[in-house]
């Protein structure tokens, strides 16, 4: 159990979950639950498809900013700041809306949200700015624009490739399926995804160019955290307050990965409900457990982990307990 639930003095509630720590080697460090969980890390890879981007020369040829490579590793809230930077970005590599085959959603952003006067286009989808990316490399090399969602398209097999070897994963362990967006999304064993986040941070075994990749990843979104999510949102929160600590990617149905540059570990984390507004409160306590935060780190953030739970006359009536216990591995 990872967290639980209380009302009055009764567990109410009860959630299971994982937990994996690696270093760069591909070290199994510590755990929770089962490391070896096969798990789809769903918009937690856009680093490294943005990676990805930057190793097919398009990035450079197309003059792509920081901020706009921040964005690419994003999934941004449809602010009309990340609209512009998005705009900025299709521009340069003169890219036009009807090419995006993300769809579209309402902005995650409640402002932009109300403000919209007519229905989202995809250029609202937290990852348009994804698919952007994956136009502007195909566009580079030369290949289809209309397939690049495909799973055997070139640019696909460019981003499968290159977790094959951030996750040291062979190819027959990738299991595959359809994201949200319309793209492969990947599946593999917890650890080894963490150990892809370690690398993100702390490449220097890596070759040259995609040494210089991530790095170039990681700065960006620790220069421009809100091009990652959005104000208010826990990845921008916790780069804004720990920019020197960690880079972090949260993806959907409750999986979040962080890596941590200073330890040069990678942390993935798997609720298996997909109950996503935990993922402040055991991600923060397991920070904590690690020594690479201290309690009173976590107070900006309290009110995502929803510790005190209220009804709707503000009484506490329940609290969520966070139950982390990370496991040293030898």
């Amino acid at each position: 159990m990872i967290a639980s639930v209380t009302r009055g003095d009764l567990i109410d509630l009860t959630y299971e979950g994982h937990i994996a720590v690696s270093d760069a080697d591909g070290k199994l460090l510590y755990s929770q639950g089962d490391p070896t969980r096969l798990t789809f890390a769903r918009s937690s890879t856009k680093p490294f498809q943005a990676a990805t981007a930057i190793l097919s020369g398009a990035v450079d040829a197309y003059g792509i900013d920081e901020e706009e490579i921040a964005l690419m590793c994003g999934s941004h809230t449809g602010t009309p700041q990340h609209l512009h930077v998005l705009t900025r970005l299709m521009d340069k590599a003169s890219l036009t809306e009807d090419l995006l085959q993300c769809g579209a959603h309402a902005p995650f952003d409640r402002a932009a949200r109300k403000a919209l006067s007519s229905p989202p286009s995809a250029l609202h989808n937290n990852c348009s700015a994804k698919h952007a990316g994956m136009l502007m490399s195909a566009k580079y090399m030369k290949e289809d624009l209309s397939t690049y969602t495909d799973l055997h398209h070139p640019h696909q097999q460019r981003i499968t490739h290159l977790l094959s070897e951030l996750c040291d994963a062979p190819l027959d362990l990738f299991r595959y399926g359809i994201d949200g967006c319309g793209v492969p999304v990947h599946a593999l064993p917890l650890h080894m995804f963490a150990t892809a986040f370690a690398r993100l941070s702390r490449p220097d075994s890596l070759r040259p160019d995609l040494r210089d990749a991530l790095l170039r990843v990681a700065a960006a979104m620790r220069t421009f955290p809100v091009m990652v999510s959005g104000n208010g949102f826990i990845c921008t929160m916790l780069m804004e307050h720990f920019s020197d600590r960690l880079v972090a990617k949260g993806g959907a149905n409750a999986f979040y990965a962080v890596s941590l540059p200073k330890q040069g570990w990678g942390l993935v984390i798997k609720v298996e409900s997909g109950t996503a507004s935990l993922l402040p409160g055991i991600l923060l306590y397991a920070l904590k457990d690690l020594g690479v935060i201290e309690d009173h780190e976590m107070d900006p953030f309290r009110s995502m982990m929803q510790e005190e739970i209220k009804n709707h006359r503000g009484d506490v009536v329940g609290r969520t307990r966070y139950h982390i216990d990370l496991q040293v591995k030898r």
